[in-house]
């Protein structure tokens, strides 16, 4: 299923730090200004409602200020096919924990005839020293047009390779998503396992 021939690999299972939180997983789909994000990660970040997607507007809020246009340009160089991948660093506010230091990697995994991207999934990092301390919920409203509309097979959901109805095609393209993002995954574990070191 998943191919690990890359020389030296990581300490750290990105399957268990998928669980834990520690590896966030995203699935963007601009056509629908739609992104959905790994549960475990979402909670970690202290917001409702984990196995639903939000709106791209609402995420896009929550990056700082003068962080904004470098990673909104960084996507547009993937975009562009300026860059082979997408990859940022950037402040992104949590839910009672203030701004938090994450690292992002992503990839466009499917565009339409014209060229315009369908879907970029890709993973996220915390690399905030200090600890995440959870509050309360966000204030009740609309989180977005496409708030709650759940996607299929999100990554995180083929990642995790849960059971479905239809098996044969949640297979096929749990297999294509992981060869295209294999790279990206083992990169994300190896900055998790340099994290860890730093640490102890």
């Amino acid at each position: 299923m998943l191919r690990m021939d890359m020389g030296h690999q990581p300490a750290v299972d990105w399957r268990q730090a998928v669980a834990t939180g520690e590896l966030g997983l995203w699935d963007l789909r601009p056509e629908l200004e739609t992104v959905q994000h790994s549960p475990t990660w979402k909670q970690r970040l202290g917001f409702p409602e984990p196995q639903l997607s939000d709106s791209t507007h609402f995420w896009r809020c929550r990056v700082h200020p003068q962080d904004l246009e470098a990673m909104l340009a960084a996507m547009d160089d993937h975009t562009r096919g300026a860059q082979p991948t997408y990859e940022a660093r950037f402040r992104l506010r949590s839910n009672g924990s203030g701004y938090r230091l994450v690292h992002s990697r992503g990839r466009i995994i499917e565009r339409n005839d014209e060229g315009q991207t369908l879907r970029m999934v890709g993973t996220m990092i915390d690399l905030t020293e200090r600890p995440f301390t959870p509050q309360a919920g966000l204030a009740g409203g609309p989180r977005g047009a496409m708030a709650g509309v759940p996607l299929a097979f999100p990554f995180h959901v083929l990642l995790a390779g849960a059971a479905c109805a239809d098996a044969a095609r949640f297979t096929l393209e749990q297999a294509w998503v992981l060869d295209l993002v294999e790279d990206l995954l083992q990169a994300s574990a190896a900055q998790l396992e340099g994290q860890r070191a730093a640490r102890t």
